[in-house]
């Protein structure tokens, strides 16, 4: 179960981004679900760490239109996605660092596809009025992926193997977004 919840929490900070880790160590801190005090990863509750985490939400909120900041937007998702699994792995005393490896991976893999649906998003917006259908569209989609993450994160906590159905559901999302621009290449090569 510790496994399960570790993925779902990093792949929630994945969709969701810091807005999602910093619920899950609002959380921590309350004991629901995750009570990381004791081990190694306590400071996921610590005060230090929420005011940390509310500076990176402001960040990424700054940072959201600018692609130049998408590799280090997806290593610092890494990095918590690392931490929140590792706690996760830690509170029952459980070897925690596989948590790291396997709480980087998850949450970088949701992290890229989330980035690049909501990049796909703000190009069809961009040159559009602000009240326009597709500037709406692509901001409804960043709150979307923030609550998305907020939600997983809560559900993961009390439902652990939910997380299994997220990462086949992202799985498929992927390979579908790749076959799609793979077609589209396809006709491409054709015109010429």
């Amino acid at each position: 179960m510790e496994i399960c919840q570790g993925l779902g929490l990093a792949l929630a900070v994945g969709i969701g981004g810091p807005i999602a880790a910093l619920f899950i160590s609002m959380m921590g801190s309350l004991d629901a679900g995750i009570h990381p005090d004791g081990s190694d990863y306590g400071f996921l509750s610590a005060t230090w760490f929420l005011v940390t985490l509310l500076a990176l939400v402001v960040l990424a909120m700054l940072a959201r239109n600018k692609p130049s900041l998408r590799i280090p937007t997806i290593a610092v998702i890494a990095v918590i996605g690392a931490i929140v699994c590792a706690a996760s792995f830690a509170e029952n005393g459980d070897t925690a660092w596989p948590g790291l490896i396997l709480g980087a991976l998850a949450a970088a893999f949701a992290a890229v596809i989330s980035i690049d649906v909501l990049e796909g998003a703000l190009d069809r917006a961009k040159g559009n009025e602000p009240g326009s259908a597709e500037a709406d569209t692509a901001n409804a989609l960043i709150i979307g992926f923030a609550a998305a993450g907020i939600v997983l994160a809560a559900v993961c906590l009390f439902i652990p193997p939910i997380s299994l159905a997220v990462l086949a559901a992202l799985i498929y999302l992927a390979l579908s977004r790749r076959r799609k621009a793979d077609e589209k290449y396809e006709g491409l090569r054709i015109l010429r």
